[in-house]
């Protein structure tokens, strides 16, 4: 598919990514971070990070799924929930560095919750926080309480996600994808659509509805 991105994860490029790691740790001062995918197996990865760590890596960020696969599917593939418990054991084995999570992370119970399960010394969000630029808010908030007197605490409860959060990511995930889909058909055509993205389709006007119902019911309770 491409000799590019995680398509460089294999054996055969090993030297080469190797390679370009310690080049630019040579080249610059700063840090120089990498982010990847897991491989096909745990062992794998953890070598993979090693040889990344020694090559000059500051810090890696693992996405707990597999490389895109149209074959792959379930627990690891791209539509399928990230493992981060696997990112929890390539931390155990690779502590010389940081390592960040990445995977799972719509609401900052999410947040909460992966940081506790893999030990990771941070998380990263791709499209909860495109959805939510104040997803990490909370943990700010928390950490403005912990240095300031209590006369000027700024309120958490008042920042924390509404109740069908998660619902509602889910949902608007669901909607991105449809919406893609929808810009393909409107350039070359609805036979530029298989038949699993055709019922994707078909399923706009029921994910509209229960997305409009699911915040109805968040402003109803005073969580909106």
């Amino acid at each position: 598919l491409g000799h590019f991105g995680s398509y460089l994860l294999d054996g055969k490029d090993r030297d080469l990514v190797c390679s370009i790691v310690s080049a630019g740790a040579k080249a610059v001062e700063i840090p120089i971070f990498c982010k990847i995918r897991l491989l096909d197996t745990l062992d794998e990865t953890i070598r993979l990070c090693k040889q990344l760590c020694d090559a000059g890596a500051s810090l890696i960020a693992v996405h707990g799924r597999y490389r895109a696969s149209w074959e792959r599917k379930g627990p690891g593939a791209r539509d399928g929930p990230a493992l981060m418990d696997q990112i929890g054991e390539i931390k155990k084995a690779v502590p010389q560095i940081p390592i960040i999570a990445n995977g799972n992370t719509i609401t900052f119970e999410d947040v909460e919750a992966n940081l506790k399960l893999t030990e990771a010394n941070g998380l990263m969000s791709a499209e909860g926080i495109l959805d939510n630029p104040a997803l990490f808010l909370p943990r700010l908030m928390k950490a403005i309480q912990g240095n300031e007197d209590d006369t000027r605490k700024p309120s958490v409860d008042s920042n924390q996600p509404p109740k069908n959060a998660t619902k509602i990511e889910k949902l608007k995930k669901k909607l991105r994808k449809i919406a893609r889909i929808e810009k393909k058909v409107s350039s070359k055509g609805i036979d530029a659509a298989d038949e699993e993205e055709k019922k994707r389709l078909s399923k706009k006007p029921k994910l509209e509805k229960a997305l409009s119902e699911l915040h109805e019911v968040d402003v109803h309770d005073g969580s909106g």
